[in-house]
This record gives C-alpha cells, structure tokens and sequence, in this order.
C-alpha cells in the first residue's frame, strides 16, 4: 500500500495520467458536465500540480449519457471531466498491477495484454475434436446491469488501497449525475476511466467456480469471462442445475443476477453466439465464423457511409476502407468461407458505377482496396498464456507477442526498427498505442525507407503532420 501511495505522489505517474486522458485516448474530446474537450499545453501542467492533492480530490458532477442497446433497453453513461478522468487514471496505475497479480487466466475483458481473440482460441481448445467438443455442452450467461447494481460496500471490500486512496474511490462512486436530485448510491460510474477494472475486481473469481482439478495447483480453465459476459463448457456428466446455482450464489454476494433472457445452455453442434463471434461443431470439426447481428452491422454501416452525402466520395470510400479494415481484424481469425463477404463488395461497386461518374477501371481499384487486401489465418492466434500479466516483469515474452499482434508493413518495419520507438527510442510494450508513420506525409507511399514506427504520443509531433495541419486552417 505504500507503494501505491507514492506511486499516486509521483510526478511522472501525473504526467503520464494526464497525458493519457488528454492526448493519447480515442475519447480524449468527450466533454463533462464543465463542456472542456481539451486541454492547452500550460493547463496540461496546471493539473499535473492540481493531482498532488489527490486524496482531497473533490469531483465534478457527471454528465449522463444513454446509449442504446441492440434489445431496446439504454445503457447508462456517466461521463466525468477531464480533471476528473486524469485522476481516476492515476488511482488505476495504482490499482491495476494488484489486481493483475491475483487476476484469473479466465479473465480477458479490458485487461492489457489480454483480448477477445484470446477467448476465441481457448474456446477453440474446449471445442476440437481432441477435447471432445462434439460432447459439451455450453452455458453461455450475461449479468443484468452489471455496472449499475454493483454493491458498493463489497465491491470496496474487494478492493487493496492505500487508505487515503480508498477515500477518492468511495468519493468517485457516490458523485452526483448531472439533471439528478438524488445520488447515485448504487450506481458504479460506467463512463469512468476506472469502471472496467472496478467490474473486474467485483467479478473476478467467477470464472474459476466451474474449473476441473488435474493435480495440484493445476487445473483446467472451464470458464471464460469478457466483463460481464461469460461462457462454461460442460462435459456429459456435469449438472447445469448446480453451476447455475453456483453462479447464483456469488453473483448475490456482489448485488447482481443473471439476465434470464440471455441465458443459454446449448450442445456444441447447435452453436452459440459470444463476442460477435458463432462457434459451432459439425461434422466433428469446430467453425468460427462473424454472426449473424455483426455481418448485418458491418453490411448497414458500409451503406450507411457510402450513402453520406456531406462527404465527397473519396472520403466517403476512406471511411469504409477504415471500417472494413478494422471490421475485418477482429474477425481474422474466423473461417470467413461460412459467411458472404462477396455481396457487400457487389453493392459497392454497383453504388459506385450508378451513383458516382467514375471510371471503371479505378471502381475496380478501389474495390479491390477495400474487399481485397486483407490477409486471414483460421485460428491461427496464439493465446496469451495462463495467468501471465504485462506487470510480471517477462519483457521478452510480451515482446514477442508484440509480433503477433500486427501485420503488414507495420510487422515488417517493427523487426527492422527491434521493436523500438524511433523517435523517442524506448521499447514498444504490449499495452503502447504505436503507430505507422510516413515519413513524407504521403498515406499512399508504403517504401521502407518511408516508414516508421512510432508511438502514438510521438506520432502527434512529427513536423509533416503539424506543417499539413496548418496549412489546413490557413486561409486560402
């Protein structure tokens, strides 16, 4: 604990919270209830200064946001300020390596290192036909509200904090909402900086309630939880009855249930659905494939953007190329030869011809840009092993993963650059935000010697990108 609280005083972990929430995050413009998106250099250091007294911390009201859920309900967003972000993310450097020394190998959900890709090769491993994957069956379980019903005394009970930092936390989960008279007593603030890992900390152990002794300290991982969605594998003889009720007994000890209608027990050969992902056993072999609600997602999104006339075509193309790319990431994995990519591709290239008076031959161009260059691997991912956690101290093994998590021209110019920053020469971790650079500024010109590795604070102050920003807002 006092390691936390120097860590908590110390001037570079200030620096690198608010660096982190003012520069670094993709969500780094969502304003609080104060509507400050950013933050100029000298008020970057201002607060630097002002998380010196983060154990007197007084936090802001939140602003509430509701997104809308795929089954009609909305989930509460409560979005705090940017002061307040930064000294959450402060608490977080605090809390994080504790909790990932003790942490499951069952966990992946928003933990560094760690990713949904992990969970599709373990379930890859629980399904083929060396397991007897055509014999399980499957229990797939979501927690109802998960983020609003938390019980606070418990999960604060759960928590290992330097005193004065225990005070900040129990602050932070009772703040006001914006537009609310009375407190949110109940309410574990799901826009925080620290939620994810706040809900870690409350469900950690549940996914080890179902797992199988093989010898001492050895066991098998039966359970698999991303947040708060979560599936077990069971093998002929296991009762589902008393793993339900398992289940029930720890989720009451935290203040939560399951959400009835989301709960499943299936065989393998009849499939199931879990992070946007259908895995399936047939004919004795195990598929993975995009699901239904993510093909359709993909598919909507892409006409969605072609169709966005505020936008010139070329843009318009750059988006899709953007979404695909990224769409087509996550799912690398999958045996892409069970669903139809080739329709979408077909209505773009139609919408082009019909809609646009471009030629041809460059319609075939860009199609082939988007649809086309995409490189895939069924079940080709290597799974992080076991417990292992980017705070263990293992650099070689998480430099080597490094390798795993890209391709292409970023892969190749991360082995000639061994794996280092070029510009600020630090070696490039499993949880750094890095970057492609081209050193001329020109997206297209993917030469060696105009390609660089750089994190993604670095990438902000190359002198190309400032100089075409300024000529941006120049007047003409």
């Amino acid at each position: 604990m006092s390691l936390q609280y120097l860590l908590a005083k110390s001037k570079c972990a200030r620096f690198l919270a608010v660096r982190q929430v003012t520069q670094l995050n993709t969500s780094k413009r969502t304003a609080g209830v104060d509507h400050v998106k950013l933050l100029n250099p000298e008020n970057r250091v201002i607060l630097v200064e002002e998380l010196k007294s983060i154990s007197s911390w007084k936090h802001s009201k939140l602003r509430r946001v509701y997104i809308p859920k795929p089954d009609g309900d909305r989930r509460p967003l409560g979005i705090p300020t940017l002061r307040d972000r930064a000294a959450q993310y402060l608490l977080k450097y605090c809390l994080e390596p504790v909790y990932e020394a003790q942490a499951s190998s069952g966990s992946f959900g928003f933990r560094p290192g760690r990713s949904s890709h992990d969970i599709q090769k373990k379930i890859f491993v629980q399904l083929r036909s060396s397991s007897s994957g055509v014999n399980k069956r499957i229990l797939k379980l979501d927690i109802e509200k998960c983020f609003d019903k938390i019980d606070q005394e418990k999960l604060m009970s759960l928590v290992t904090l330097h005193p004065s930092l225990k005070k900040f936390l129990g602050r932070a989960l009772r703040e006001e909402v914006l537009g609310e008279r009375i407190k949110t007593l109940e309410d574990t603030t799901q826009g925080g900086v620290i939620s994810p890992l706040l809900a870690n900390i409350a469900l950690s152990g549940i996914e080890d309630i179902h797992n199988e002794l093989i010898g001492e300290p050895e066991e098998i991982q039966n359970g698999f939880r991303y947040a708060d969605d979560m599936v077990f594998f069971l093998k002929k003889d296991d009762d589902p009855d008393i793993l339900r009720n398992k289940i029930d007994i720890f989720l009451t000890s935290r203040g939560l249930k399951v959400k009835r209608s989301k709960t499943q027990l299936v065989n393998s050969t009849g499939g199931f659905d879990f992070l946007g992902w259908t895995f399936k056993v047939g004919n004795k072999r195990f598929r993975s494939y995009p699901s239904k609600d993510s093909m359709a997602n993909m598919t909507s999104r892409i006409k969605y953007l072609m169709k966005d006339s505020t936008y010139t075509i070329d843009e318009r193309l750059d988006m899709v190329k953007v979404y695909y790319k990224g769409w087509f990431n996550y799912n690398k994995y999958c045996d892409l030869s069970e669903v139809n990519l080739y329709a979408i591709n077909i209505w773009t290239h139609k919408y082009l011809r019909s809609k646009t008076k471009m030629l041809t031959e460059k319609v075939n161009i860009e199609c082939k840009k988007i649809f086309s260059d995409n490189t895939r691997s069924v079940n080709a991912h290597i799974a992080v092993k076991g417990k292992k956690s980017i705070y263990d101290g293992d650099l070689i093994y998480w430099a080597k993963r490094n390798n795993y998590r890209f391709d292409g021209p970023l892969s190749r110019t991360l082995k000639v650059q061994k794996f280092k920053c070029e510009e600020c020469n630090l070696t490039l971790l499993p949880n750094d935000i890095i970057e492609l650079h081209h050193i001329d500024g020109n997206n297209e010109n993917y030469k060696v010697k105009n390609l660089s590795v750089l994190h993604r604070s670095c990438h902000h102050y190359q002198k190309i990108h400032s100089f075409k920003s300024l000529q941006k807002v120049q007047p003409k």
